[in-house]
């Protein structure tokens, strides 16, 4: 069972396309604000059925809830998901695809799926064990774009860079030591690969890529956190391919 209590996450989950296939029900209690009587006058244009539960039953299944949580079945933990090669047999022409080398805080990540809906990116690459996952506090930090970015997950990440470097992608990896990204060449299929929090990008993924990019800095900090790294990667590449949407 998945429960989703940001606010955000749940709106933008119930506009989005997918709230037409999942199987799911809205549970509240106490007073309705007019922030959950908005939300309940989504799900009812949706047909999600909502019940009313005890504020001490709430607590129990979502201690971090106001008031509101969205309860999805089993089936619809896969929902938003896409599989790499049906991604790539309907693909035409530029895309930009992230691969996130096991990330393991969920506010990061909830952070990179944000601003991978704002920058338009195709797709993120995720794997399937040893990372976070797109939780309830992945979809809370993510202000609900967990709704719109399809995702991948994928047992082996170096495989999936091969497959992606097979349809025409060239794949950068984040890295200190690499070229300067505002003069790097970013190729219309590009794969930016991004790091785990400590480690950074593991050796085996690096020499997967076609290349290394780093963000010049002039700061006092050693790095920048994975998502803002991922955020100014994403901005540079649509500054060079504006998105067709």
């Amino acid at each position: 069972m998945r429960r989703i209590t940001g606010f955000h996450a749940v709106e933008e989950l119930l506009r989005s396309s997918r709230a037409a296939d999942f199987e799911g029900s809205i549970l509240i209690s106490g007073t309705a604000g007019p922030r959950i009587k908005s939300i309940l006058d989504l799900a009812a244009k949706r047909g999600i059925p909502v019940a009313r539960r005890s504020k001490d039953e709430l607590d129990r299944l979502a201690p971090d809830n106001r008031g509101l949580v969205l309860e999805l079945g089993d089936e619809a933990v896969e929902e938003g998901e896409t599989d790499l090669e049906g991604f790539l047999a309907s693909l035409e022409g530029p895309a930009l695809v992230l691969v996130l080398d096991h990330i393991e805080d969920p506010q990061n990540l909830g952070a990179i799926v944000r601003s991978a809906d704002v920058f338009a990116a195709d797709l993120v690459v995720l794997p399937r064990r040893r990372a976070a996952s797109l939780s309830p506090a992945a979809a809370r930090a993510s202000a609900g774009a967990t709704a719109y970015v399809p995702t991948a997950y994928v047992p082996n990440l170096a495989a999936a860079l091969r497959r992606l470097a097979g349809a025409g992608f060239w794949s950068y990896a984040a890295d200190m030591g690499g070229e300067d990204l505002a003069a790097a060449d970013l190729s219309e299929r590009c794969v930016l690969v991004l790091g785990n929090e400590g480690s950074g990008v593991s050796r085996l993924l690096k020499d997967e890529c076609d290349a290394a990019l780093a963000i010049r800095q002039s700061g006092h900090v050693d790095s920048l956190n994975v998502s803002a790294a991922a955020a100014i990667m994403m901005y540079e590449y649509r500054r060079r391919h504006p998105a067709r949407r």
